[in-house]
Protein backbone atom coordinates (compact mmCIF):
# COMPACT_ATOMS: atom_id res chain seq x y z
CA UNK A 1 0.00 0.00 0.00
CA UNK A 2 1.21 3.50 -0.78
CA UNK A 3 -0.28 6.96 -0.47
CA UNK A 4 -1.00 7.22 -4.19
CA UNK A 5 -3.17 4.10 -3.99
CA UNK A 6 -5.08 5.61 -1.07
CA UNK A 7 -5.57 8.85 -3.01
CA UNK A 8 -6.80 6.87 -6.05
CA UNK A 9 -9.21 4.94 -3.83
CA UNK A 10 -10.63 8.13 -2.30
CA UNK A 11 -11.06 9.75 -5.70
CA UNK A 12 -12.84 6.67 -7.08
CA UNK A 13 -14.97 6.41 -3.92
CA UNK A 14 -16.07 9.99 -4.55
CA UNK A 15 -16.86 9.66 -8.27
CA UNK A 16 -17.80 5.94 -8.42
CA UNK A 17 -16.80 5.96 -12.09
CA UNK A 18 -13.53 4.39 -13.32
CA UNK A 19 -13.23 6.31 -16.59
CA UNK A 20 -13.98 9.73 -15.07
CA UNK A 21 -11.66 9.05 -12.14
CA UNK A 22 -8.82 7.91 -14.41
CA UNK A 23 -9.25 11.00 -16.58
CA UNK A 24 -9.18 13.26 -13.53
CA UNK A 25 -6.02 11.56 -12.22
CA UNK A 26 -4.41 11.66 -15.67
CA UNK A 27 -3.79 7.91 -15.73
CA UNK A 28 -5.29 5.13 -17.83
CA UNK A 29 -8.38 3.27 -16.73
CA UNK A 30 -6.48 -0.03 -16.73
CA UNK A 31 -3.77 1.50 -14.51
CA UNK A 32 -6.41 2.72 -12.06
CA UNK A 33 -7.97 -0.75 -11.99
CA UNK A 34 -4.58 -2.35 -11.21
CA UNK A 35 -3.98 0.08 -8.34
CA UNK A 36 -7.41 -0.63 -6.83
CA UNK A 37 -6.92 -4.39 -7.20
CA UNK A 38 -3.49 -4.15 -5.57
CA UNK A 39 -4.97 -2.15 -2.71
CA UNK A 40 -7.77 -4.67 -2.19
CA UNK A 41 -5.21 -7.46 -2.21
CA UNK A 42 -3.16 -5.60 0.39
CA UNK A 43 -6.06 -4.98 2.81
CA UNK A 44 -7.51 -8.44 2.20
CA UNK A 45 -11.09 -7.54 1.28
CA UNK A 46 -13.17 -5.94 -1.47
CA UNK A 47 -13.54 -2.17 -1.39
CA UNK A 48 -15.88 -1.87 -4.38
CA UNK A 49 -18.71 -3.85 -5.87
CA UNK A 50 -18.55 -3.35 -9.63
CA UNK A 51 -20.19 -4.66 -12.76
CA UNK A 52 -20.51 -3.39 -16.32
CA UNK A 53 -23.13 -0.82 -15.30
CA UNK A 54 -22.11 0.54 -11.88
CA UNK A 55 -19.50 0.87 -9.17
CA UNK A 56 -20.35 1.16 -5.49
CA UNK A 57 -18.52 0.92 -2.21
CA UNK A 58 -18.80 -2.18 -0.05
CA UNK A 59 -19.61 -1.67 3.63
CA UNK A 60 -15.91 -2.17 4.42
CA UNK A 61 -15.05 0.28 1.63
CA UNK A 62 -17.35 2.91 3.20
CA UNK A 63 -15.54 2.57 6.52
CA UNK A 64 -12.14 2.83 4.80
CA UNK A 65 -13.33 5.93 2.93
CA UNK A 66 -14.33 7.63 6.19
CA UNK A 67 -11.12 6.74 8.01
CA UNK A 68 -8.70 7.51 5.15
CA UNK A 69 -10.40 10.86 4.52
CA UNK A 70 -9.66 11.66 8.16
CA UNK A 71 -6.15 10.22 8.29
CA UNK A 72 -4.72 11.13 4.90
CA UNK A 73 -4.19 14.86 5.64
CA UNK A 74 -2.33 13.94 8.85
CA UNK A 75 -0.14 11.40 7.03
CA UNK A 76 0.59 13.89 4.25
CA UNK A 77 1.51 16.55 6.83
CA UNK A 78 3.93 14.13 8.52
CA UNK A 79 5.41 13.22 5.15
CA UNK A 80 5.91 16.89 4.21
CA UNK A 81 7.53 17.59 7.57
CA UNK A 82 9.86 14.61 7.19
CA UNK A 83 10.79 15.76 3.68
CA UNK A 84 11.60 19.23 5.04
CA UNK A 85 13.81 17.71 7.75
CA UNK A 86 15.59 15.51 5.21
CA UNK A 87 16.18 18.55 2.98
CA UNK A 88 17.47 20.63 5.89
CA UNK A 89 14.56 23.08 5.71
CA UNK A 90 13.34 22.25 9.23
CA UNK A 91 15.37 21.42 12.29
CA UNK A 92 17.61 22.95 14.90
CA UNK A 93 21.25 23.96 15.12
CA UNK A 94 23.48 25.05 18.00
CA UNK A 95 26.38 27.39 17.27
CA UNK A 96 29.17 27.76 19.82
CA UNK A 97 30.99 31.03 19.21
CA UNK A 98 33.45 33.54 20.57
CA UNK A 99 32.04 36.89 21.62
CA UNK A 100 33.70 38.96 18.90
CA UNK A 101 31.76 37.46 16.00
CA UNK A 102 28.45 38.42 17.63
CA UNK A 103 28.94 42.06 16.67
CA UNK A 104 29.09 41.83 12.87
CA UNK A 105 29.87 38.48 11.26
CA UNK A 106 27.35 36.31 13.11
CA UNK A 107 24.39 38.67 12.52
CA UNK A 108 25.28 38.72 8.81
CA UNK A 109 25.38 34.93 8.71
CA UNK A 110 22.09 34.48 10.55
CA UNK A 111 20.33 37.15 8.50
CA UNK A 112 21.14 35.26 5.30
CA UNK A 113 20.56 31.80 6.77
CA UNK A 114 17.22 32.49 8.46
CA UNK A 115 15.91 34.26 5.36
CA UNK A 116 16.59 31.11 3.35
CA UNK A 117 15.62 28.59 6.05
CA UNK A 118 13.05 30.32 8.31
CA UNK A 119 11.88 27.05 9.91
CA UNK A 120 15.31 26.15 11.32
CA UNK A 121 15.73 27.09 14.98
CA UNK A 122 19.21 28.39 15.84
CA UNK A 123 20.62 28.45 19.38
CA UNK A 124 23.71 30.56 20.11
CA UNK A 125 26.13 29.60 22.90
CA UNK A 126 29.12 31.79 23.74
CA UNK A 127 32.09 29.58 24.63
CA UNK A 128 35.58 30.14 25.96
CA UNK A 129 38.60 28.62 24.22
CA UNK A 130 39.33 25.94 26.81
CA UNK A 131 35.82 24.46 26.39
CA UNK A 132 35.42 24.87 22.65
CA UNK A 133 36.34 21.50 21.15
CA UNK A 134 34.82 19.57 24.04
CA UNK A 135 31.49 21.25 23.32
CA UNK A 136 31.58 19.82 19.78
CA UNK A 137 32.85 16.38 20.76
CA UNK A 138 30.12 15.97 23.37
CA UNK A 139 27.39 17.17 20.98
CA UNK A 140 26.60 20.31 22.99
CA UNK A 141 27.07 22.40 19.84
CA UNK A 142 26.93 21.54 16.13
CA UNK A 143 29.21 24.26 14.76
CA UNK A 144 32.02 26.16 16.41
CA UNK A 145 33.22 29.63 15.38
CA UNK A 146 36.46 30.50 17.18
CA UNK A 147 40.13 31.41 16.90
CA UNK A 148 41.86 28.07 16.36
CA UNK A 149 41.55 25.21 13.86
CA UNK A 150 40.48 21.73 14.89
CA UNK A 151 42.97 19.75 16.91
CA UNK A 152 40.93 16.55 17.35
CA UNK A 153 40.95 14.17 14.34
CA UNK A 154 37.18 13.83 14.83
CA UNK A 155 36.72 17.47 13.83
CA UNK A 156 37.03 19.41 10.59
CA UNK A 157 37.81 23.11 10.32
CA UNK A 158 38.08 25.89 7.78
CA UNK A 159 39.45 29.40 8.16
CA UNK A 160 36.81 32.03 7.58
CA UNK A 161 38.80 35.26 7.78
CA UNK A 162 41.58 37.26 9.40
CA UNK A 163 40.67 40.39 11.29
CA UNK A 164 42.87 43.16 12.71
CA UNK A 165 43.49 43.54 16.40
CA UNK A 166 42.76 46.89 18.01
CA UNK A 167 43.98 48.84 20.98
CA UNK A 168 40.89 49.70 23.04
CA UNK A 169 41.06 52.72 25.33
CA UNK A 170 38.55 54.95 27.12
CA UNK A 171 37.49 57.92 25.00
CA UNK A 172 39.32 60.34 27.29
CA UNK A 173 42.62 58.42 27.03
CA UNK A 174 45.67 60.23 25.67
CA UNK A 175 46.21 57.61 22.91
CA UNK A 176 44.62 58.69 19.64
CA UNK A 177 44.70 57.09 16.21
CA UNK A 178 46.40 60.08 14.58
CA UNK A 179 49.25 60.12 17.12
CA UNK A 180 49.56 56.42 17.94
CA UNK A 181 52.93 54.89 17.03
CA UNK A 182 53.48 51.63 18.93
CA UNK A 183 52.20 49.43 21.74
CA UNK A 184 55.61 49.93 23.32
CA UNK A 185 54.49 53.43 24.28
CA UNK A 186 51.87 51.87 26.57
CA UNK A 187 54.15 49.71 28.71
CA UNK A 188 53.32 51.74 31.83
CA UNK A 189 49.55 51.41 31.33
CA UNK A 190 47.36 48.93 33.17
CA UNK A 191 45.58 46.39 30.96
CA UNK A 192 42.36 44.40 31.09
CA UNK A 193 42.99 41.15 29.16
CA UNK A 194 42.44 37.40 29.31
CA UNK A 195 44.78 35.78 31.84
CA UNK A 196 48.05 35.50 29.91
CA UNK A 197 49.00 32.25 31.64
CA UNK A 198 46.16 30.51 29.78
CA UNK A 199 46.75 27.94 27.06
CA UNK A 200 44.41 29.03 24.28
CA UNK A 201 45.84 29.94 20.86
CA UNK A 202 44.52 33.48 21.22
CA UNK A 203 46.15 33.99 24.62
CA UNK A 204 49.43 32.62 23.30
CA UNK A 205 49.17 35.05 20.36
CA UNK A 206 48.64 37.95 22.77
CA UNK A 207 51.68 36.90 24.78
CA UNK A 208 53.79 36.80 21.62
CA UNK A 209 52.44 40.21 20.60
CA UNK A 210 53.52 41.90 23.82
CA UNK A 211 56.84 40.05 23.78
CA UNK A 212 57.48 41.54 20.35
CA UNK A 213 57.16 45.02 21.88
CA UNK A 214 59.45 44.07 24.74
CA UNK A 215 57.17 44.17 27.77
CA UNK A 216 54.75 42.13 29.87
CA UNK A 217 51.48 44.06 30.35
CA UNK A 218 50.37 44.92 33.87
CA UNK A 219 46.99 43.27 34.38
CA UNK A 220 44.42 45.16 36.40
CA UNK A 221 41.67 42.57 35.87
CA UNK A 222 41.64 39.37 33.80
CA UNK A 223 38.56 38.21 31.87
CA UNK A 224 37.94 35.79 29.01
CA UNK A 225 34.82 37.64 27.85
CA UNK A 226 35.18 40.55 25.44
CA UNK A 227 31.93 42.26 26.45
CA UNK A 228 33.11 42.32 30.08
CA UNK A 229 36.48 43.76 29.03
CA UNK A 230 34.73 46.53 27.08
CA UNK A 231 32.71 47.51 30.15
CA UNK A 232 35.81 47.60 32.33
CA UNK A 233 37.77 49.68 29.83
CA UNK A 234 34.86 52.12 29.45
CA UNK A 235 34.81 52.41 33.25
CA UNK A 236 38.46 53.50 33.19
CA UNK A 237 39.89 50.35 34.81
CA UNK A 238 42.53 49.85 32.14
CA UNK A 239 43.09 49.50 28.41
CA UNK A 240 42.98 46.36 26.26
CA UNK A 241 43.82 44.66 22.98
CA UNK A 242 40.83 43.01 21.31
CA UNK A 243 39.79 41.89 17.82
CA UNK A 244 38.44 44.78 15.74
CA UNK A 245 35.01 43.08 15.63
CA UNK A 246 34.32 44.59 19.01
CA UNK A 247 34.22 48.02 17.38
CA UNK A 248 30.67 47.02 16.42
CA UNK A 249 29.65 47.09 20.08
CA UNK A 250 27.11 49.79 21.06
CA UNK A 251 29.17 50.44 24.20
CA UNK A 252 29.80 54.17 24.65
CA UNK A 253 32.99 55.81 25.89
CA UNK A 254 35.51 53.72 23.92
CA UNK A 255 38.07 54.36 21.21
CA UNK A 256 39.43 51.64 18.91
CA UNK A 257 42.86 52.06 17.31
CA UNK A 258 43.62 49.46 14.64
CA UNK A 259 46.93 47.61 15.10
CA UNK A 260 49.13 46.02 12.40
CA UNK A 261 48.35 42.52 13.69
CA UNK A 262 45.61 40.03 12.82
CA UNK A 263 43.72 37.18 14.45
CA UNK A 264 42.12 34.29 12.51
CA UNK A 265 38.58 32.96 12.87
CA UNK A 266 37.72 29.35 11.99
CA UNK A 267 34.52 27.37 11.72
CA UNK A 268 34.80 23.87 13.20
CA UNK A 269 32.40 20.92 13.01
CA UNK A 270 32.29 17.16 13.48
CA UNK A 271 33.70 15.19 10.54
CA UNK A 272 30.87 12.65 10.61
CA UNK A 273 28.00 15.15 10.89
CA UNK A 274 26.02 14.82 7.64
CA UNK A 275 23.08 16.91 8.81
CA UNK A 276 21.53 18.78 5.89
CA UNK A 277 20.90 21.77 8.17
CA UNK A 278 24.59 21.95 9.05
CA UNK A 279 25.62 21.65 5.40
CA UNK A 280 23.33 24.57 4.53
CA UNK A 281 24.89 26.67 7.29
CA UNK A 282 28.43 25.83 6.14
CA UNK A 283 27.47 26.92 2.63
CA UNK A 284 26.12 30.24 3.92
CA UNK A 285 29.22 30.79 6.05
CA UNK A 286 31.49 30.29 3.04
CA UNK A 287 29.68 33.13 1.31
CA UNK A 288 30.80 35.52 4.05
CA UNK A 289 34.56 35.32 3.75
CA UNK A 290 35.78 38.87 3.56
CA UNK A 291 35.94 41.78 5.97
CA UNK A 292 33.64 40.66 8.77
CA UNK A 293 34.62 43.12 11.48
CA UNK A 294 32.91 45.97 9.65
CA UNK A 295 29.39 46.71 10.83
CA UNK A 296 26.58 45.18 8.74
Amino acid sequence: MNLDQVRYFLRLADKLHFWQTAEHLNITQSSLSRHIQSLESEVGFRLFERNQRSVRLTAAGQLMQQEWQRLLPEVEAVQRHAQQISAGEVGSLRIGHIGAVAYAWLPKLLKAFTARYPLVQVELIEVIATESEQRLLTYQVDLGVWRHPAESPALASEQLFLEPLALVVPEHHWSKEETFTSLADLREERFVLPALNGDSPYVRALGQLFAKYGFQPQLTIASDFGATILNLVAAGLGISVLPMSYAGSPMQGLRFIELPHQAPVFMVWRHDDRSAVLQHLLTEARQLKGVPYRAA
